[in-house]
């Protein structure tokens, strides 16, 4: 993981803010705002699984060659650089990011993902960008797994139905044709895999706030997070 700034001297360590969650809770553009708002590095912890995806997918692998996967995933450079408030993904010095949300790439990440040697190298690069500066990391394991010592954690969540109608209407600004039913499927499916994996698997941080996104905007889950944020700093500075 390439390391484009290092922390300050005399600077404790950098913060990580987590926000892990199902698909369709908004987490990417509630991540997204927040590390806007907070002045933080946004990373998608899944842009990693997508590009070891990508990676597989170049190289020819099985998806089902479970050790030509991991003996990739533990050969191949995975980069994560920041420029303007935007970050980019590189792969073996192959900047990737544009390539990374097709749903062969995706299904491959899906594939790679529950391979517990290649979550160690995975995380293993994740931990590594804290030294980067202040983050925002989403995902479904950053506060279990990847920052277990994460500043404040956040787990969003949102009925069944709530998600399977954002995913589809997320999939028909895409121009995508898509049945609202299937979609509901797929998004099941999505956390029966998610929630049962025995690496990894979805859940919120004992230590985690839950936000229901249900009946809730973007706008309205970030305040919430910021009021959260800044109460943490004064209850902090009161401790001092």
């Amino acid at each position: 993981m390439t390391m484009t700034q290092s922390p300050q001297p005399g600077r404790a360590a950098h913060a990580v803010i987590a926000i892990d969650g199902p698909s369709g809770v908004g987490k990417s553009t509630v991540a997204k705002q927040l590390a806007q708002e907070l002045g933080y590095r946004y990373v998608d912890s899944g842009s990693m699984y997508r590009a070891m995806g990508w990676a597989v997918q170049a190289a020819a692998v099985p998806l089902d060659a479970t050790p030509a996967i991991v003996a990739l995933a533990q050969r191949s450079t995975l980069e994560l650089t920041f420029c303007d408030g935007r970050s980019e993904v590189w792969v073996n010095g192959q900047q990737v990011t544009s390539q990374l949300r097709g749903e062969i790439v995706g299904a491959a990440a899906s594939a790679v993902a529950t391979v517990a040697a290649v979550r160690d190298v995975i995380t293993a690069y994740l931990r590594r960008t804290r030294c980067q500066g202040d983050l925002v990391m989403e995902g479904r394991d950053i506060g279990t797994v990847v920052f277990p010592d994460a500043t404040l954690k956040y787990f969003l969540d949102a009925s069944l139905t709530v998600r399977g109608q954002r995913r589809f209407r997320e999939l028909q600004r895409a121009g995508q044709p898509v049945v609202l039913d299937h979609v509901l499927d797929a998004v099941a499916a999505r956390d029966a895999q998610d929630r049962s994996r025995t690496v990894a698997p979805l859940a919120p941080a004992d230590d985690a706030r839950v936000i229901d996104t249900s009946e809730l905007s973007i706008d309205e889950v970030v305040q919430l997070m910021l009021s959260d944020i800044h109460l943490n700093h004064l209850q902090d500075g009161e401790r001092a």
